[in-house]
């Protein structure tokens, strides 16, 4: 009986300080505050751990057939005070294994064989085949137990076809370029939350990554140029000695470099050898762009108060004009974020902007469309290579909580967007949550990705979370939101956190208890709806009373048109909703006569609009 005491008293502290916390806690993330990995102030626990890998990556590709062949080899620690009794690892590109479960369709001549395994070594002893088994993009291998603490050594030789089409994150984009990703065996997560990561990859949801160093050659034919995460290790071997020189320009330089033009593509001789190698420390993942026609325009922006500078790329077809301009929205992406917001110096050498049919981020490198229209390709642009802070600097789980990095990259198209063009028009179409908001299909944002459908998929994992952030910082002010943002970051940095360790830091960083807040817009289905309820003036002194109708919070601007044409905005933030009450009053002295009040801005999410204006009868 007494040995019990001490188990109790724990049971007893944690259940209080869930109490306190008022956030309903899952069983599995209890677990963490039991074993102290996790602390409910959002920090690490005192036994925080989390597993390492390192890659040493070989592969050759050969563009006319799509093959893909190489040798990964990885050195694995085993940080956990569990013993690991089999390992898991991804094999993304078996999305388009033919009978794989997929979320998103695939063409029938896109359909393959999958990742064929050739060999698996464990400390370099050749394991037997059926002591592994495939299951769509998870591999399960059994071997030695893994202990706590100790290290293991994994050789795979494998190869694939790439898609031609269907390109869902990687592929062929025409006869001579490709963008090649998740294109090598990995060990997956394990972590104190749910031990192995096992989600399987159906094409949709994205990615949960270990940190690790990566040290990759790639071998492609002679008339190819390869841009890739990390350092290119042997620039000189690879580049005629022109093209290496205008790369040390581009790195020292404020201006815009065309490193590569099309008389060069035409001249040719850019290159001298056919193997790259690339080197990434403290990266989760590897990913390259392959072309031999495409241009290359670059710059650098000084990052820091020890003048560090990161060169930042466009590499697309020159016959895609609207690439052009994508040089200077990258370049000033990268600056406001160093200088500005979130003000974390860029934490890699290059960030490159490669021109593919996809929306995708990865460490140092952004796929992205060549979008006509301005506001998209700035928006767009600012929204991927800001994913290098969510989940790259910070490792969130993006499988399971799409939110915590889709949500703060959108919220940063609001910010970034106006620095990068501050001609741009100041609003954003919420027409996703405003059409979703109370659907069948809405579910509250923190609803594990995986479980998302339909249209209100966008709406709780990037533009809900966005807005919800923005509301807090409107209420908290830029000085105190941006100090506790950086705090979570820089308590995560390099790590595994989970939403509440997002949202405890938030509390901490802020120095205010904002659950109130997290439990309405992340935790509830509740449908954002504000109405003028009723109007009272005597001459210029007005009342006006705010009704809640939905559940959901957002903040009360009210747009005062008056009769001369001008107008005048009165705000109340957030919190105005804090004590759960269903109306608020407002009252203010009107400057002059008064022809109308409207309700909402444009970032006010709310599904009727109908009942957001009072004119004036007189």
């Amino acid at each position: 009986m007494f040995k019990r005491i001490p188990s109790i008293l724990l049971f007893f502290v944690f259940k209080t300080a869930c109490a306190q916390a008022q956030l309903p806690i899952a069983t599995n993330i209890q677990k963490a505050y039991h074993t102290n990995t996790r602390s409910m102030n959002g920090l690490p626990g005192k036994t925080y751990w989390q597993n390492k890998a390192d890659y040493d990556i070989k592969v050759n590709f050969e563009p006319a057939t799509r093959e893909i062949k190489g040798t990964v080899g990885i050195d694995y620690v085993n940080y956990s005070p569990d013993t690991l009794k089999y390992m898991v690892f991804k094999l993304y590109p078996n999305l388009y294994l033919k009978g794989s479960t997929r979320t998103q369709s695939v063409a029938m001549e896109d359909l393959t064989d999958g990742v064929k395994i050739e060999a698996i070594s464990i400390n370099h002893q050749l394991l037997d085949a059926e002591k592994h088994d495939i299951w769509g993009t998870n591999m399960y291998v059994y071997g030695p137990k893994v202990l706590p603490h100790q290290q293991i050594h994994f050789d795979v030789t494998y190869s694939y076809t790439l898609n031609k089409g269907s390109f869902i994150r990687t592929g062929q984009i025409d006869s001579g370029a490709f963008f090649i990703s998740y294109f090598f065996p990995r060990i997956t997560v394990y972590d104190d939350i749910d031990g192995w990561n096992k989600y399987p990859y159906t094409g949709q949801y994205e990615f949960y990554n270990d940190y690790g160093h990566f040290n990759a050659e790639i071998t492609v034919p002679g008339d190819y140029q390869v841009w890739a995460t990390g350092s290119l290790k042997n620039r000189q071997e690879v580049y005629q000695d022109k093209f290496s020189a205008l790369i040390d320009k581009a790195e020292k330089s404020d201006a815009v470099i065309d490193i590569i033009t099309e008389e060069d593509i035409k001249a040719g001789h850019i290159t001298k050898n056919n193997t790259w190698k690339f080197e990434a420390d403290s990266v989760t993942d590897f990913a390259f762009g392959i072309s031999n026609h495409y241009i290359w325009k670059s710059s650098s922006v000084i990052v820091d108060n020890d003048k560090r500078r990161t060169r930042v790329d466009a590499v697309f077809n020159p016959e895609h004009i609207t690439y052009q301009p994508i040089i200077d929205y990258a370049r000033k992406t990268v600056q406001v974020m160093s200088c500005e917001f979130p003000k974390i110096p860029f934490p890699y050498e290059h960030e490159t902007v490669f021109d593919g049919p996809d929306e995708m981020e990865f460490p140092m490198m952004v796929d992205n469309n060549p979008f006509k229209n301005k506001k998209d390709a700035i928006q767009l642009t600012a929204h991927e290579i800001f994913h290098t802070i969510f989940p790259f600097y910070v490792g969130v789980n993006e499988t399971k909580y799409s939110f915590m990095d889709e949500g703060w990259a959108t919220f940063s198209e609001f910010t970034l967007q106006k620095e990068i063009a501050p001609e741009a028009v100041d609003v954003y179409d919420l027409s996703s949550v405003n059409s979703s908001a109370g659907t069948d299909q809405d579910v509250p944002i923190m609803t594990l990705t995986p479980q998302l459908y339909g249209k209100a998929r966008f709406s709780n994992k990037d533009l809900k979370p966005a807005l919800g952030f923005h509301y807090v910082k409107e209420m908290l002010g830029d000085l105190v939101f941006y100090k506790a943002m950086n705090y979570y970051i820089s308590q995560w940095q390099g790590k595994h956190p989970t939403p509440y360790d997002l949202f405890y830091c938030m509390n901490k960083g802020a120095g205010v208890n904002l659950n109130w807040f997290w439990q309405n817009w992340f935790f509830e289905k509740n449908v954002p709806d504000l109405a003028i309820e009723k109007v009272h003036h005597q001459q210029y002194s007005y009342t006006i009373v705010i009704a809640r109708k939905g559940q959901g919070i957002t903040p009360v601007h009210i747009t005062v048109f008056y009769k001369d044409g001008s107008t005048e905005t009165i705000s109340r933030d957030i919190a105005c909703w804090k004590n759960g009450n269903s109306t608020i009053t407002l009252r203010f002295t009107a400057k002059r006569a008064v022809s109308k009040l409207m309700l909402g801005n444009a970032y006010d999410a709310d599904v009727d609009s109908s009942n957001n204006i009072w004119n004036s009868v007189n």
